[in-house]
Protein backbone atom coordinates (compact mmCIF):
# COMPACT_ATOMS: atom_id res chain seq x y z
CA UNK A 1 0.00 0.00 0.00
CA UNK A 2 2.74 2.45 0.98
CA UNK A 3 4.74 1.50 -2.10
CA UNK A 4 1.81 2.15 -4.46
CA UNK A 5 1.10 5.51 -2.78
CA UNK A 6 4.75 6.49 -3.17
CA UNK A 7 4.75 5.40 -6.82
CA UNK A 8 1.59 7.41 -7.50
CA UNK A 9 3.07 10.51 -5.84
CA UNK A 10 6.30 10.07 -7.79
CA UNK A 11 4.39 9.65 -11.07
CA UNK A 12 2.26 12.73 -10.29
CA UNK A 13 5.39 14.81 -9.63
CA UNK A 14 7.03 13.55 -12.82
CA UNK A 15 3.94 14.35 -14.90
CA UNK A 16 3.68 17.88 -13.51
CA UNK A 17 7.36 18.48 -14.27
CA UNK A 18 6.96 16.94 -17.72
CA UNK A 19 4.19 19.47 -18.38
CA UNK A 20 6.18 22.47 -17.15
CA UNK A 21 9.58 21.71 -18.70
CA UNK A 22 8.39 22.06 -22.32
CA UNK A 23 6.80 25.34 -21.29
CA UNK A 24 10.27 26.70 -20.64
CA UNK A 25 10.88 25.98 -16.98
CA UNK A 26 14.65 26.20 -17.29
CA UNK A 27 14.86 29.21 -15.02
CA UNK A 28 13.12 29.98 -11.76
CA UNK A 29 9.39 30.34 -12.31
CA UNK A 30 7.86 33.70 -11.65
CA UNK A 31 4.27 33.53 -10.52
CA UNK A 32 1.66 36.24 -10.91
CA UNK A 33 -1.76 36.51 -9.37
CA UNK A 34 -4.53 38.44 -11.12
CA UNK A 35 -4.06 41.30 -8.64
CA UNK A 36 -0.34 41.70 -9.52
CA UNK A 37 -0.68 41.30 -13.28
CA UNK A 38 0.46 44.75 -14.31
CA UNK A 39 4.24 44.42 -14.14
CA UNK A 40 6.94 45.27 -16.65
CA UNK A 41 8.66 41.87 -16.80
CA UNK A 42 6.41 39.10 -18.02
CA UNK A 43 5.99 36.25 -15.52
CA UNK A 44 6.22 32.73 -16.89
CA UNK A 45 3.24 31.32 -15.00
CA UNK A 46 -0.22 32.74 -14.28
CA UNK A 47 -1.83 31.19 -11.22
CA UNK A 48 -4.59 31.53 -8.68
CA UNK A 49 -6.16 29.29 -6.06
CA UNK A 50 -9.82 28.38 -5.73
CA UNK A 51 -9.91 27.83 -1.98
CA UNK A 52 -12.25 25.42 -0.27
CA UNK A 53 -13.58 23.61 -3.35
CA UNK A 54 -12.90 20.23 -4.92
CA UNK A 55 -11.78 19.39 -8.45
CA UNK A 56 -15.29 18.92 -9.88
CA UNK A 57 -16.46 22.31 -8.62
CA UNK A 58 -13.27 23.98 -9.89
CA UNK A 59 -13.67 22.46 -13.36
CA UNK A 60 -17.32 23.59 -13.44
CA UNK A 61 -16.38 27.13 -12.34
CA UNK A 62 -13.55 27.29 -14.88
CA UNK A 63 -15.80 26.03 -17.69
CA UNK A 64 -18.41 28.69 -16.85
CA UNK A 65 -15.75 31.43 -16.72
CA UNK A 66 -14.43 30.28 -20.12
CA UNK A 67 -17.90 30.61 -21.67
CA UNK A 68 -18.50 33.96 -19.94
CA UNK A 69 -15.38 35.38 -21.62
CA UNK A 70 -16.42 34.35 -25.14
CA UNK A 71 -14.19 31.28 -25.37
CA UNK A 72 -15.25 27.77 -26.30
CA UNK A 73 -14.59 24.84 -23.99
CA UNK A 74 -12.70 22.20 -26.00
CA UNK A 75 -12.00 19.33 -23.58
CA UNK A 76 -10.72 18.29 -20.20
CA UNK A 77 -8.54 15.33 -19.33
CA UNK A 78 -6.37 13.87 -16.61
CA UNK A 79 -2.73 14.84 -17.01
CA UNK A 80 -1.80 11.22 -17.73
CA UNK A 81 -4.80 10.47 -19.95
CA UNK A 82 -4.09 7.69 -22.47
CA UNK A 83 -0.70 7.05 -20.85
CA UNK A 84 -2.10 4.72 -18.22
CA UNK A 85 -5.36 2.74 -17.93
CA UNK A 86 -8.33 4.94 -16.99
CA UNK A 87 -8.62 3.42 -13.49
CA UNK A 88 -5.01 4.44 -12.75
CA UNK A 89 -5.22 8.03 -14.00
CA UNK A 90 -4.25 10.79 -11.60
CA UNK A 91 -7.54 12.58 -10.98
CA UNK A 92 -6.05 15.33 -8.82
CA UNK A 93 -4.37 16.99 -11.84
CA UNK A 94 -6.57 17.94 -14.80
CA UNK A 95 -5.97 19.84 -18.04
CA UNK A 96 -8.72 22.05 -19.45
CA UNK A 97 -8.44 23.21 -23.06
CA UNK A 98 -10.41 26.13 -24.51
CA UNK A 99 -10.22 28.50 -27.46
CA UNK A 100 -11.63 31.65 -29.01
CA UNK A 101 -11.49 30.65 -32.65
CA UNK A 102 -11.61 34.22 -33.96
CA UNK A 103 -8.57 35.17 -31.88
CA UNK A 104 -6.84 31.94 -32.85
CA UNK A 105 -7.38 32.65 -36.55
CA UNK A 106 -6.07 36.21 -36.16
CA UNK A 107 -2.97 35.04 -34.25
CA UNK A 108 -2.18 32.28 -36.75
CA UNK A 109 -2.44 34.73 -39.64
CA UNK A 110 0.10 36.98 -37.91
CA UNK A 111 2.57 34.22 -37.03
CA UNK A 112 2.24 30.41 -37.29
CA UNK A 113 4.32 30.11 -34.11
CA UNK A 114 1.12 31.03 -32.26
CA UNK A 115 0.59 27.27 -32.06
CA UNK A 116 2.96 27.38 -29.08
CA UNK A 117 0.19 28.93 -26.99
CA UNK A 118 -2.96 27.66 -28.71
CA UNK A 119 -5.36 26.22 -27.80
CA UNK A 120 -5.48 27.84 -24.40
CA UNK A 121 -4.80 25.46 -21.54
CA UNK A 122 -5.21 25.61 -17.77
CA UNK A 123 -3.85 22.97 -15.41
CA UNK A 124 -5.84 22.34 -12.25
CA UNK A 125 -4.05 20.77 -9.29
CA UNK A 126 -6.12 19.66 -6.30
CA UNK A 127 -4.48 20.45 -2.96
CA UNK A 128 -5.51 20.13 0.67
CA UNK A 129 -6.79 23.74 0.67
CA UNK A 130 -8.55 23.82 -2.70
CA UNK A 131 -7.55 23.77 -6.35
CA UNK A 132 -4.65 25.65 -7.92
CA UNK A 133 -5.31 26.93 -11.45
CA UNK A 134 -2.09 27.28 -13.45
CA UNK A 135 -1.42 28.49 -16.99
CA UNK A 136 1.66 29.36 -19.02
CA UNK A 137 1.63 33.10 -19.73
CA UNK A 138 1.25 33.53 -23.53
CA UNK A 139 2.82 37.00 -23.32
CA UNK A 140 5.92 35.46 -21.71
CA UNK A 141 6.20 32.88 -24.51
CA UNK A 142 6.01 35.57 -27.21
CA UNK A 143 8.28 38.22 -25.68
CA UNK A 144 10.68 37.86 -28.62
CA UNK A 145 7.96 37.70 -31.29
CA UNK A 146 7.01 41.35 -31.84
CA UNK A 147 4.15 40.73 -34.26
CA UNK A 148 2.46 38.24 -31.98
CA UNK A 149 3.19 39.80 -28.61
CA UNK A 150 0.30 42.29 -28.67
CA UNK A 151 -2.21 39.50 -29.38
CA UNK A 152 -0.75 37.45 -26.55
CA UNK A 153 -0.93 40.42 -24.17
CA UNK A 154 -4.66 40.45 -24.83
CA UNK A 155 -4.79 36.68 -24.31
CA UNK A 156 -2.95 37.12 -21.00
CA UNK A 157 -5.61 39.60 -19.84
CA UNK A 158 -8.29 37.07 -20.83
CA UNK A 159 -6.49 34.29 -18.94
CA UNK A 160 -6.25 36.44 -15.81
CA UNK A 161 -9.93 37.38 -15.99
CA UNK A 162 -10.94 33.74 -16.49
CA UNK A 163 -8.71 32.53 -13.64
CA UNK A 164 -9.98 35.25 -11.31
CA UNK A 165 -13.64 34.49 -12.09
CA UNK A 166 -13.10 30.73 -11.72
CA UNK A 167 -11.50 31.21 -8.30
CA UNK A 168 -14.42 33.21 -6.83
Amino acid sequence: MLKSTFIRALRRTFLILAFLIPAGLTQAAEVVTPEAAETTAEPMILTTTASGINMEAAVAALTQAIVNHNYTFVRQQAIDSRLVPYAQEVHSVRLVYFCNFTKMDRALRIDPRATQVLPCRVTLVETATGVDLIAVNPAWVTQNMPGLHAECQEMKRDYLAILEEAAL
